[in-house]
């Protein structure tokens, strides 16, 4: 079993298990969880993870649509659930087919392991057969302290990752947010694009964002941008936060084919090549339309800016 950390001696470790796309709420709390039971053990915090998504494996005729990227999903666990290191295990059909007590041992093998905390309906191992019952045991046999934290749930409805995909993929970000406990985010660097934005006045950084990354429907979207100072800073350190205004789309009026992300700066001139930035999406705006030229685009572009302005000017709980 191959796997990359950021552990750097061989500490001891309390550890939670899973795939974690969009560190969401009850992600955040199982973080928490861990952070307290690892402050009780005297032992290091450490949240364990897959890559590639585990979907990607096991059921590859699937084209997996993810929150987040494993490099956002490490840097906002590292911001909202106060837990800096990880163990990304490299997911693979061997990994797949190992039995819950063989994955097991491969991590005690490796780690000095004396806690681990997860969901209530948390399961691992090749048909899902190491639920709390066994992992318990599992805990009893090898020392190992574990805990099963109840689920979180908003409005009597589970919080879950299934959930809030769907709601980003319909485009209401700002419930995606209120049960992510986050804004959404798209990451990467800024790609040279055809500068049409420039010449009608509103210049655009262009993201072209993994794959398989989910965007949030096409339209237009307030948002915040962050620009990183350099490439190797995580998402949340060393960076600027701007105020902005967001299309994702083909732009039609334009007869534009490929799905881009395209931010713009409010009231800033930046040049942005090359630089790694983060857009955290706030609300929406509208749907993509098509103009009948230039000059109702760019009446309508700066009528999305002045609400985009208005909105973020709002007390940040009103605007989250």
């Amino acid at each position: 079993m191959k796997y990359k950390t950021t552990l750097r001696t061989n500490e001891p470790v309390a550890i939670t298990i899973g795939n974690f796309d969009g560190i969401h709420k009850g992600h955040q709390r199982l973080l928490h969880e861990l952070s307290a039971m690892a402050q009780t053990l005297q032992c290091t915090p450490v949240m364990v993870t897959f890559s590639p998504h585990i979907l990607m494996v096991v059921r590859p005729e699937i084209y997996v649509r993810y929150l987040t990227t494993l490099e956002e999903k490490l840097a906002l666990a590292k911001h909202y659930g106060n837990i800096p290191n990880s163990i990304v295990i490299e997911f693979t059909p061997e990994v797949a087919a190992m039995t819950a007590e063989a994955f097991m041992d491969n991590l005690c093998a490796r780690f000095p392991l004396k806690g681990l905390v997860v969901g209530e309906d948390f399961r691992l191992g090749h048909n899902r057969m190491g639920d709390i019952h066994f992992l318990k045991h599992y805990g009893e046999q090898h020392t190992i302290s574990v805990q099963a934290i109840v689920l979180e749930e908003a409005e009597k409805t589970r919080i879950s990752s299934t959930r809030i995909r769907s709601l980003v993929n319909e485009g209401s970000i700002s419930e995606a947010n209120e049960l992510l406990g986050h804004p959404v985010i798209v990451s990467g660097i800024v790609q040279h694009g055809d500068q049409r934005g420039r010449t009608i006045g509103f210049p655009t950084a262009n993201l072209r964002p993994d794959p398989h990354k989910l965007l949030p429907a096409d339209g237009v979207y307030v948002t915040r941008i962050r620009v990183h100072h350099d490439t190797e800073s995580d998402l949340y350190t060393n960076s600027t936060v701007y105020n902005g205004v967001t299309n994702i789309g083909v732009r039609p009026t334009f007869n534009g084919q490929e799905r881009l992300v395209e931010a713009h700066i409010l009231d800033k001139n930046l040049d942005l090549y090359d630089k790694a930035i983060t857009v955290e999406f706030i609300t929406r705006l509208r749907g993509e339309q098509r103009f009948s030229g230039i000059e109702a685009l760019k009446s309508q572009i700066a009528a999305d800016a002045n609400q985009a302005r208005q909105l973020l000017e709002e007390p940040t709980d009103r605007v989250h």
